[in-house]
């Protein structure tokens, strides 16, 4: 075996290990004061990404930041000493603790003055593009102009899937990503192609998808809550959404040292399943756990929490969430996946019991594509009240 498939193949052994949960949590840290040296190689990292961005805020669509909102967060991350880094750049023992990845997604085209404007706070990000949407004489994306100027600023270029299908629904989407999206961007970019980074359109994935994805990068984003680890194959990001309020991000960037997941998963993610398995140490739960999600609930609110404790259920030292039972209270009939993490609620926010997750309620080949209506299902039953972060 050759050396690219020597490669090839750890890096594929080590995503199945990710994604089956074997991966053991990280120690609390003792005492109080400032954390040591060893819980500060521990904090967790940031992810935060930006799709659109415009002078003011648009009628419809919570994906399209000002750049003044945009600017507000840089000199909010510049003023607690925060740096920007890619995921090849950290390293085991590393100081994580003022870490942040920056991410945009989709390619528009007014990302190039996002980008001036992180240069003047000294930032640099991680830009996935739409291969078969670039040079395409489409204004409102990138052109290879465009992405080689990043690309000469210091930005990574990296792809979002081909043409920015989900890849767990529509599985040509997944043969034209891993042959032909590298090769494009290195044209488009005037760079060689890069391994590194890629990330999933809708930020949709099964634990087969992702499979395929780790052979060919070593970095799959998506967008389940929560923070990365410094090492997993997968990254969680939060997707900063002008109808949520900042101090939910703001609370997220500076929660990373508290990051101590004390549940793991037992299941893969990306899978279907009713309900999900976690290892509870000597079979205890904390009181008050909750679901925060990307996926909007019944009320369309991403970011929110609902209650979970009477879907979890210990047997032994292992605690099965009901997701369908959840889904079923808290969320529109016929919603068929969800990007979440268990948590509790506290003075200074969210914390994370677990790591951000996937999971399907139905197999991803019977969902409808994202924009197309689905079957009408049963109406879901009352939901108790949500609460936003902060």
């Amino acid at each position: 075996m050759g050396r690219a498939g020597f490669s090839s193949r750890v890096r594929s052994v080590a995503l199945a290990a990710l994604l089956a949960g074997v991966a053991a949590c990280a120690p609390r840290a003792r005492g109080g004061g400032n954390p040591s040296p060893v819980a500060a190689s521990q904090a967790g990292i940031p992810v935060l990404t930006w799709h659109g961005f415009a002078e003011t805020q648009p009628a419809r669509g919570n994906l399209t930041a000002t750049f003044a909102d945009f600017e507000r967060m840089l000199v909010f991350l510049e003023r607690h000493g925060f740096r920007s880094v890619f995921p090849d750049q950290v390293r085991p023992g590393d100081d994580r603790r003022r870490m942040v990845v920056l991410t945009f997604d989709d390619g528009t085209a007014e990302q190039v003055r996002a980008a001036e404007i992180m240069e003047r706070h000294g930032f640099r990000g991680v830009f996935f593009v739409i291969p078969n949407r670039t040079d395409r004489g489409d204004p409102r994306y990138l052109d290879s102009a465009a992405v080689t100027r990043l690309a000469r600023a210091g930005h990574r270029i990296a792809p979002h899937g081909f043409s920015h299908r989900s890849m767990a629904i529509t599985p040509d989407e997944v043969d034209s990503t891993l042959s032909r999206s590298a090769g494009m961007i290195a044209r488009q970019s005037a760079r060689p192609p890069m391994d590194a980074d890629f990330a999933f359109p809708f930020g949709h994935y099964t634990a087969q998808v992702a499979q395929r994805a780790g052979r060919a990068y070593r970095y799959l984003h998506t967008v389940d809550p929560g923070y990365w680890d410094g090492a997993s194959a997968l990254l969680p990001r939060l997707l900063l959404m002008s109808d949520v309020d900042p101090r939910v991000f703001e609370r997220y960037v500076l929660g990373g040292a508290r990051y101590r997941p004390v549940l793991r998963p037992l299941g893969e993610s990306g899978a279907v399943a009713d309900s999900v398995p976690f290892l509870a140490p000597n079979g205890r739960l904390p009181r008050h756990v909750q679901v925060f999600a990307v996926t909007a609930d019944a009320e369309n609110r991403s970011y929110v929490t609902h209650p979970a404790d009477e879907f979890l259920r210990v047997r032994g030292d292992t605690a099965w969430l009901d997701l369908a039972g959840y889904m079923r209270r808290n969320y529109p009939p016929g919603r068929a996946v969800i990007s979440y993490a268990l948590v509790v609620r506290d003075g200074r926010g969210v914390r994370y019991l677990t790591p951000g997750m996937l999971n399907w309620l139905r197999d991803p080949a019977e969902v409808p594509p994202p924009g197309r209506p689905a079957t009408p299902a049963a109406p879901a039953a009352p939901a108790e009240p949500a609460r936003t972060t902060p």
